[in-house]
């Protein structure tokens, strides 16, 4: 009886572990890999051995990412949880010490908070395209020493936290991917703190050109080598003279990299230097001093 009873218990090991089939692999890094996609799973599966370094949980239900949920793959260098439901990131909680690459791309998040990445601090990439992003805090990235790679692509930001880069503790941040959002100006000294990003998207955004585009015209013409837009799936080219006006009217769609200063900020038409007209004496005269004419 006794091995009657541990025989059932492995094969219900065993099917816990085959049914929900995800397979094993390495990645071209080379590093162990467990992926179980589209299964409809809203946990991680029992039975993942806690040395994978890449764990693929794309295309299932997963709402929320929880920090705790993963914190006994202490190995873990790579989680993929795009194509889920995820619309909230919990509070931080267990230190994912190893993990360097984060994908939740194509989920439901609709803002994202202060310093909400700091139980991962080795994170390098953050992949959020696709999602429904319309706010971020300043300090939503802060704390990431090693970051590297933003990609906020495909979001519905209508405005930048002023200070978003400059709490970017990272001195190897290389990728900010802002192209196709809501943003309609870049506030003053956005990039001053990270000047030279070698990979900056900026393209289709509802950018407004008046005299507060000043700051990203001249950005564009220093950093023209530096800006670039996505061809398909997996190409990028260059792409300055891509960013273009979305008003005012006579104004809309030329590059903004192709302005001239007074294009969109002419200067104010002189003003008038006091009053400088005169009424003719004659008519003033008569109007204030009417002649008498004398009567027989």
């Amino acid at each position: 009886m006794p091995c009657f009873i541990i025989l059932v218990f492995l094969l219900i090991r065993c099917f816990i572990f085959t049914s929900s089939s995800c397979q094993s692999d390495r990645n071209q890094d080379h590093r162990p890999r467990v992926s179980c996609v589209g299964q409809g799973l809203t946990a991680v599966p029992q039975g993942i051995h806690t040395d994978t370094q890449v764990l693929v949980l794309t295309g299932n239900q997963f709402t929320s990412l929880s920090w705790s949920m993963y914190s006994g793959f202490t190995e873990l260098h790579e989680l993929d949880l795009s194509h889920n439901n995820i619309s909230t990131l919990q509070p931080p909680g267990p230190v994912l010490e190893k993990l360097s690459v984060l994908r939740l791309s194509g989920n439901m998040l609709t803002g994202l908070g202060g310093l909400v990445f700091r139980c991962a601090p080795s994170l390098m990439e953050i992949y959020l395209d696709r999602n429904q992003i319309g706010s971020l805090q300043n300090d939503t990235f802060s704390d990431l020493p090693r970051l590297e790679v933003i990609n906020l692509s495909q979001n519905k930001l209508p405005v930048l936290p002023p200070r978003l880069l400059d709490l970017v503790s990272s001195s190897s941040l290389k990728t900010f991917d802002l192209e196709n959002n809501s943003v309609s100006l870049m506030p003053d000294g956005f990039f001053s703190s990270k000047p030279e990003l070698p990979y900056v998207y900026l393209t289709h955004n509802p950018w407004l050109c008046s005299c507060a585009v000043g700051y990203l015209h001249s950005f564009l013409n220093d950093q023209e080598h530096n800006i670039y837009m996505h061809e398909g799936l997996y190409n990028i080219i260059s792409a300055a003279d891509s960013v273009l006006c979305s008003g005012p009217p006579h104004l809309l769609r030329r590059p903004i990299i192709e302005l001239e200063g007074s294009d969109f900020c002419p200067p104010d038409p002189p003003h008038p230097s006091g009053d400088q007209y005169t009424k003719p004496c004659c008519i003033l005269s008569d109007l204030e001093h009417p002649r008498v004419v004398p009567t027989n």
